[in-house]
């Protein structure tokens, strides 16, 4: 099967070197040999391509109105995309691997293609493709083939070349939830050797959420739109160029997070002490919201590619360049309440160049036939990041009535401390004794929370990346071949952040109470000895009388200081509680923003290692992969590979408010602002066989991650970190069979199991996850020593065991030449848990969902599609967090609702 003849059969129609993998996923389609994949970037047939590969074809996405990547994982069992915050926080996940939503220093682990072109952000691939023509999905790591970041797999979407021919369509679709969407596209002949394509595509929804507060229902809504222009030039046979320039904008009110459980502060504080509302159900699928800010998300993304394709009849020579600009801008309820506590705008820019090429070619000599292939890859890219968090109207009153609870409130506390630094630093000090450790000036905040404080975070980041990479494969016969690759990959980020706190009581460290607060113990003391009692609510008489006897006394004021300080210190060590300001330590609970440090910052310590020690924003690195892989016919239907494989991610810069100077971490690895690469090893056993009216493909896997990049929300901030190891086994198979022709049925099954043979500093659960975490971990994490703690041997969340992903295609074939064509669609994942540490009361996710359509399609080409996706209303979570400042609380995303439409479309 894996003849050369039938390679160079099929080598005139591949010009196109944009497409990756390619493997019928679903649908009635051509026979498996007619089926072209392009899997190691050459064509080769559906069966003989030795890769777990899988595909999405331009009929199921235009029957199923699969409109983004976010639909397209209903129909690939081992793809999961998730969407939260915004449209820019999505994350592509394959066989459980995937990362790099939440913050924009970090790249994702699937890569994802777009005609060839590297989109380096997930906000550069949500977007609608008037022309989709298929989209394939590769699993497992592609490092040997592929130049920037995947080593958990790649996505390929390939949109329709322009055409020689006149055609062109038209499509409008009506749906529930007021849903309006247009595409067309046109494309002809300029002359005998140029060719165009423009494309468009509008969207808007109503939303899918109401705001209980303001009654509207906008929430998770849709205004999209999308052009694309293509030019294809093909001067000579041998020769052909094709340039793409593409334009798209999304203006929504996105992304809705209801509340799944109230807890006592929600119910006490935010609707009984402030007056809010929270929705009347905890029922995801009321989709219901209270926010007193309704979610701002802006994204428009421009770009423009040049592909060369060079026959020089020994080999081919591809060129792809591409430049890329992306603005990201969102504003967010970040407490999600009706009330005034905190808002968080942000605001992100991209400029992405790319430059790939490669020569790819086949030869023979007396030991076999070689199919080669040699490139290169550039990538420089710029980031620009804008972070705010800002404090609201009511978030001191929110702060004050649970102050209340301890008998105290923000004013005294504030005042306490003012009297702390009095009686310890400056003019008035009396006791400097009872500085805290270090000669630190206390606790200086006098306004917590005012509105309109908080941080402020603008951050650059340049990334320059290059590759090398070559694969070739060796028939040794016409059934055994090996296949071996290699690739260099060295990385290089510089990045700067300056970074403003201006809301104090954030920067101030609460463990100072403990100390600071002895100097009342003595002030006490020391007023019973001059006579002049010390009272914190007026102590100006005290201080007078202390002046005045150090004037007048020296030698009776020093020893009855001396006297004062050594008795309170003596009381102290036999009670604590004596000082009235150790219960003020307690307050971390309302301290959500760590204290800021800009960077660079030199100078430090650097060890011998990538990620250094020093807050200088740099971090460089290399790697170098192999892929070995022998595949052998065992008839012309039966065919089986073994594989071995090695993937890289380049480091990531935490870019946001939680980040921190480096430190090394349990793990050995320096934590805090950068995280060490991952390293990906992947060891696959595959079979594929075709049969009469069929197909069955079985992938069999065991793939580790080391220092997989893991950013864990705890409720008010993300900790950003290494895992020293993530590791998943399983198996896929994917099967297709027709009993008769106009019948087809398609079933993707995907097993997975999954866990962390090493993960050493993992965050122990915050204040909001308490309630919902095993009780070994609280019994380690009571410690106020400890910060993280280890959960090697636990399963990842979110990672389903079992993916099922079935279709069944009827189609009949009219008498006038029409067509009537029915399709159902079913989608399971299997229960699993959303927190690591979870006791069993966490928050679960369980898929089931139907998708189906009904088309009539005509011989002048109009057709009409009835359509629905999630018909029964799945109310799957995506995935949960701790409502911020809101022990006992929970939020979630949640799974689209119910859609159905109809859909008329006119080719011609």
């Amino acid at each position: 099967m894996n003849s050369s003849k039938t390679k160079s059969a099929i080598l005139k129609s591949f010009m196109s070197g944009a497409a990756i993998a390619a493997m019928s996923a679903s649908g009635a389609m051509a026979q498996t040999d007619e089926i072209i994949v392009t899997a190691t970037k050459r064509p080769q047939t559906l069966q003989e391509v030795p890769v777990a590969v899988s595909v999405v074809d331009a009929e199921v996405i235009e029957n199923a109105q699969i409109n983004d990547i976010i639909d397209l994982q209903s129909s690939v069992s081992s793809l999961r995309v998730t969407q939260q915050q915004n449209a820019s926080q999505t994350n592509f996940i394959i066989r459980g691997f995937g990362n790099g939503a939440n913050n924009p220093g970090i790249e994702p682990s699937v890569g994802v293609f777009i005609d060839g072109v590297y989109r380096s952000r997930s906000a550069a691939a949500i977007l609608d493709l008037p022309t989709l023509e298929r989209v394939e999905v590769l699993r497992g790591p592609q490092s040997t083939l592929f130049g920037k970041n995947v080593s958990a797999g790649a996505i390929s979407l390939t949109t329709k070349r322009p055409s020689y021919d006149w055609e062109g369509s038209v499509e409008a679709t009506v749906g529930n939830l007021g849903a309006v969407r247009f595409r067309g596209t046109l494309s002809g002949p300029i002359s005998d050797t140029l060719a165009f394509r423009v494309s468009g595509s509008t969207n808007n929804r109503d939303g899918a959420y109401e705001n209980v507060v303001t009654g509207e229902d906008n929430i998770n809504e849709r205004d999209r739109w999308a052009a694309r222009a293509q030019l294809l030039w093909e001067p000579t046979d041998t020769l052909s160029f094709r340039a793409i320039g593409d334009y798209n904008k999304i203006d929504e009110v996105c992304c809705g997070a209801p509340l799944i459980t109230v807890g006592p502060i929600t119910q006490g504080v935010i609707v009984a002490g402030l007056g809010g509302v929270i929705p009347p159900t905890t029922d995801p699928d009321a989709r219901q919201v209270a926010v007193n800010q309704e979610p701002v998300n802006e994204l428009e993304g421009k770009g423009a590619s040049l592909q060369g394709d060079w026959d020089l009849g020994w080999a081919t020579v591809t060129s792809i360049t591409s430049y890329r600009e992306q603005s990201d801008f969102n504003d967010t309820d970040v407490d999600f309440t009706s009330v005034d506590l905190a808002t968080q705008p942000q605001r992100v820019d991209y400029e992405t160049f790319t430059q790939e090429l490669r020569i790819a070619g086949e030869f023979e000599s007396g030991i076999g036939v070689f199919n080669w292939l040699a490139g290169g890859f550039y990538f420089d890219e710029t980031v620009e990041f804008f972070q705010q968090t800002t404090f609201g109207d009511d978030f001191r009153a929110f702060g004050d009535i649970q102050l209340a609870a301890l008998g105290t409130s923000f004013l005294e506390v504030e005042g306490a401390t003012q009297l702390a630094n009095a009686l310890t630093t400056g003019p008035t000090a009396l006791f400097p004794e009872f500085l805290p450790a270090g000669g630190a000036t206390s606790i200086p905040f006098f306004s917590g929370f005012a509105s309109g404080t908080g941080f402020t975070g603008d951050y650059l980041l340049d990334n320059r990346s290059y590759s090398l990479f070559f694969q070739t494969d060796w028939e040794v016969t016409d059934r055994l071949t090996f296949t071996g690759g290699v690739s260099y990959v060295n990385d290089r980020k510089d990045a700067t952040g300056d970074t403003i706190q201006t809301e104090p009581f954030q920067n101030t460290d609460l463990s100072q109470f403990a100390t600071s607060g002895g100097s009342f113990v003595a002030a006490t003391i020391f007023g019973g000895l001059i006579g002049t009692p010390f009272d914190a609510a007026n102590p100006t008489p005290f201080f007078v009388a202390a002046q005045t006897l150090a004037a007048l006394d020296p030698t009776t004021f020093a020893a009855s200081r001396a006297g004062a300080v050594a008795a309170a210190q003596g009381a102290l060590a036999g009670d604590p509680t004596l000082n009235p300001l150790l219960g003020f330590t307690g307050l971390t609970a309302l301290q959500f923003i760590p204290l800021q440090t800009s960077f660079p910052n030199p100078p430090g310590v650097t060890p011998d290692d990538a990620i250094s020690l020093v807050d200088d924003g740099f971090a460089t690195d290399d790697a170098i992969n192999v892929t070995a892989r022998v595949a052998y016919d065992v008839t012309d239907d039966l065919n089986v590979y073994f594989s071995y494989a090695t993937g890289y991610k380049a480091p990531a810069v935490n870019l946001s408010q939680d980040a921190q100077p480096p430190v090394i971490g349990t793990n050995g690895l320096a934590v805090g602002r950068f995280a060490a690469a991952e390293d990906v090893t992947l060891f696959e056993i595959g079979l594929k066989a075709r049969f009469n009216g069929g197909y069955i493909n079985v992938a069999l896997f065991d793939q580790t991650i080391d220092n997989f990049q893991s950013n864990t929300f705890t409720g008010t901030g993300f900790v950003f970190a290494n895992a020293g190891e993530q590791s998943v086994r399983g198996f896929e198979v994917d099967a297709s069979y027709s009993p008769w022709d106009a019948l087809n049925l398609f079933a993707g099954v995907t097993y997975l199991d999954p866990d962390f043979p090493s993960f050493v500093s993992f965050p122990c659960p915050s204040a909001g996850l308490v309630s919902i975490a095993r009780a070994d971990v609280l019994a380690t994490c009571a410690d106020p020593t400890v910060s993280t703690v280890d959960i090697s041997g636990t399963d990842p969340s979110g990672i389903h065991e079992i993916s099922l992903t079935t279709a069944a295609t009827y189609t009949h074939e009219m008498a006038n030449g029409s067509t009537l064509s029915g399709r159902v669609e079913y989608l399971f994942e299997s229960e699993t848990s959303l927190y690591e540490l979870g006791n069993g009361t966490e928050p679960m996710r369980r898929v089931s969902t139907i998708n189906a359509n009904l088309k009539y399609a005509m011989e002048n080409g109009f057709s009409v599609n009835i359509w629905g996706r999630n018909l029964n209303d799945d109310d799957a979570l995506i995935t949960f967090f701790p409502s911020v400042a809101q022990a006992g609380s929970y939020n979630a995303y949640v799974a689209a609702p119910r859609q159905f439409g109809v859909s008329i479309r006119k080719d011609f």
